[in-house]
């Protein structure tokens, strides 16, 4: 596995080709726990700081609920609520789930900016692929994962995480998802 700091995935971010209208596209994918929301800030962070603002679509925002996640009514949400906007220089809006209510509650609406994140198990696949202009593959030491998880959103979703981690393998494996990336990192 090839090792990138934050620079040197701005530095690649920055030297990529707009692929989907005038925006530069970037997805963060890998497990669950891995710290891909966290480089999704960090990312943002640097390059407010020097470039300019970044979006960022969370797909836990866009998952319906736990059964079906990973599904194909995902990514077609996300070509329609994210990618067709950016292609036509529109704002992408989604709707967002709530996890508590058990379904989508409100519209949010993000600017426009000339780069845009994806993150989230999901944002690898392979329909979204010629939009992205940088894709990065995020890991972790396996032992960490679930206890990560299960510290940030509570001991409530140890049992759904356990079902959730042999979907998201079985996604990975299928789109074939650390391999086609092009930055491959491990996550703190």
């Amino acid at each position: 596995m090839t090792y990138f700091d934050l620079s040197q995935i701005a530095l690649a971010i920055e030297n990529s080709f707009a692929l989907c209208g005038d925006t530069k596209i970037v997805t963060i994918d890998g497990p669950a726990g891995s710290g891909k929301t966290t480089l999704a800030t960090e990312l943002a962070n640097s390059f407010t700081a020097t470039q300019g603002a970044m979006s960022i679509v969370h797909l836990d925002e866009l998952y319906e609920g736990w059964d079906g996640a990973l599904e194909q009514k995902l990514f077609d949400r996300i070509d329609a609520w994210i990618l067709t906007p950016i292609r036509n220089g529109l704002n992408p809006k989604h709707l967002k789930y709530d996890w508590h209510q058990g379904q989508y509650t409100t519209w949010f609406e993000l600017p426009l900016t000339p780069i845009v994140i994806i993150e989230g198990v999901g944002s690898g696949h392979t329909a979204l692929r010629n939009f992205v202009s940088q894709a990065i593959w995020v890991e972790a030491d396996e032992s960490l994962l679930l206890d990560r998880v299960v510290k940030r959103d509570g001991e409530a979703v140890r049992n759904e995480m356990l079902i959730w981690k042999t979907r998201e393998r079985d996604y990975f494996e299928l789109h074939d998802v650390k391999r086609s990336a092009h930055i491959q990192i491990t996550g703190q």
